[in-house]
């Protein structure tokens, strides 16, 4: 396995890694990696939560036989911009920039190219793919539905678990009103955002990204998916709380292309199992504990198999 630092030209450079099997003549196929929401590095992890899927998809393909690009978020690690100033069309156009930088690299086959997405980049993908053709999609913990559907069910979650709790905190809960405060602090951020002209606003003192929330709230990505023709896996987890398991078989079903997913027991947005059932209040937490484990191998031999399957 070879992994070198590369440059991908964009409107501000991406700092990335380019992983090849070995480093023999062949042109090898490849994964581009689209990241999940938030500022997230070349290997997906955060400040305070290490996820590392990226980088350990990157090694586990190299030894399949299939090349890997994986770059910082614009903002974020080494790439230039500002995070915090970056819509979704602005992920967009690097994750395009990307595909057509791995098509000129001469380690790459062009005809052989897949995009690889988790979370918030198994939304983007669809679209990415409509402007610059690739192979197949890799669509993990995706949704079929706006950001605004996602955020409202996640909002009443979180609603739901503050209701329920018991003894003196359910009390002192009740008693402040904690639960309808959210509900109403929700609407009121939804309809701050998406009145904003401005690339940022603040919002409790906070400066928030409202350029990306404007463009993924008048966005459902459900439209995109019926445009994809190309071969598509979508996995999700039974445990991920943060979309909808059934909207695997939902992705699966809107593509036009051949599509296979699947739901893997126990697999939560972090791409590990866990034996405790999740709660929206106790995210923090349960995902600091899982990302010390390695990824789900269930979940790296589904992905193996179906990339060698499309060239076999």
């Amino acid at each position: 396995m070879q992994a070198q630092d590369v440059t991908v030209p964009s409107a501000f450079p991406l700092q990335g890694t380019l992983t090849l099997p070995h480093s023999g003549g062949e042109k090898f196929p490849a994964v581009l990696f689209l990241h999940g929401s938030g500022p997230i590095d070349r290997n997906s992890d955060a400040k305070g939560l290490p996820i590392n899927a990226f980088k350990q998809f990157a090694e586990q393909f190299a030894r399949i036989g299939f090349a890997s690009l994986r770059y910082d978020k614009r903002g974020v690690g080494k790439s230039g911009g500002s995070f915090v100033e970056t819509g979704m069309y602005d992920l967009i156009d690097d994750a395009v920039a990307a595909v057509k930088f791995l098509k000129q690299q001469p380690q790459i086959d062009p005809e052989r190219i897949y995009l690889l997405g988790h979370s918030e980049g198994a939304i983007l993908a669809p679209q990415v793919l409509e402007r610059e053709p690739v192979t197949g999609l890799i669509l993990l913990s995706g949704v079929a539905e706006s950001l605004k559907a996602t955020v409202d069910r996640q909002n009443e979650m979180v609603i739901t678990e503050l209701d329920k709790l018991t003894g003196f905190k359910g009390f002192l809960i009740r008693l402040l009103g904690v639960a309808n405060k959210v509900r109403k602090d929700s609407v009121k951020t939804y309809h701050k955002l998406t009145s904003s002209t401005t690339d940022t606003i603040r919002i409790k003192g906070i400066k928030v990204n409202a350029k990306w929330f404007r463009e993924h709230y008048a966005y459902d990505v459900s439209t995109s998916l019926a445009n994809v023709t190309c071969p598509t896996l979508v996995i999700t987890g039974s445990k991920d709380i943060q979309v909808l398991p059934a909207h695997a078989e939902a992705i699966a079903a809107l593509v036009q292309g051949p599509a296979e997913w699947h739901v893997i027991q126990g697999l939560t947005h972090m791409l590990r199992k866990t034996d405790v059932e999740p709660t929206m209040l106790g995210l923090k937490k349960d995902y600091a504990q899982a990302v010390r484990q390695p990824i789900d191998q269930e979940l790296v031999s589904l992905v193996n198999n179906w990339l060698q399957a499309q060239h076999a």
